[in-house]
């Protein structure tokens, strides 16, 4: 419980780096076994690719309504784990407030196609084990590890976003919102 708040007040001051920091250190300080590999891991997905589809996502629901915000989740990648991806959804309103979030289930965007997610095989491969070999089960000490993990693969998805969005530029000036299936934590990129 207490690296979900740490993870949370990281993302509502905005520093998902510092977030990642702490939770790679955490991992780092135990035997976090196969989940080790997430330490220095990143998505691989060309940056420019991931913003062009943003891009092609705004002009495509401009045609129906004026797009005020994207958001951006991750699959339960968890449970998921032969296939990451993120699937994208347009507002016509926008709530700034950070612990606002109830607003992101009633989107006006028809469905799009999801975006997969590449270079995180091992960390797939963890997930995997755990829940194949019943790590949960016969290994509860190991929780904690688990969590760290899935917080973890969700900070640095936010992350990736953040980075891409940086690098190139979005063709209209709208927050996007970045988060994986689940989580309350939401990053907020401001144009």
């Amino acid at each position: 419980m207490v690296l979900w708040q740490a993870v949370h007040n990281h993302f509502r001051n905005s520093n998902i780096a510092n977030a990642i920091l702490e939770l790679e250190a955490f991992l780092s300080s135990r035997d976090a076994q196969k989940f080790s590999c997430l330490i220095g891991a990143s998505f691989s997905n060309p940056s420019s690719s991931v913003v062009d589809e943003i891009n092609r996502f705004i002009h495509a629901n401009e045609t129906q309504f004026e797009v005020k915000a994207v958001y951006l989740e991750m699959n339960g990648f968890d449970i998921n784990y032969d296939r990451w991806y993120f699937d994208l959804f347009a507002y016509s309103s926008y709530l700034p407030e950070f612990d606002e979030t109830e607003w992101l289930c009633e989107w006006q965007s028809p469905h799009w196609p999801e975006v997969e997610l590449f270079g995180m095989d091992a960390a797939r491969e963890a997930f995997a084990w755990y829940h194949e070999q019943r790590i949960w089960k016969f290994q509860p000490d190991f929780e904690p590890v688990y969590e760290a993990a899935m917080l973890l693969v969700m900070a640095k998805f936010a992350d990736f976003v953040g980075l891409a969005l940086k690098e190139t530029n979005l063709a209209k000036r709208i927050p996007v919102l970045a988060t994986a299936h689940d989580f309350e934590s939401v990053a907020r990129f401001e144009a």
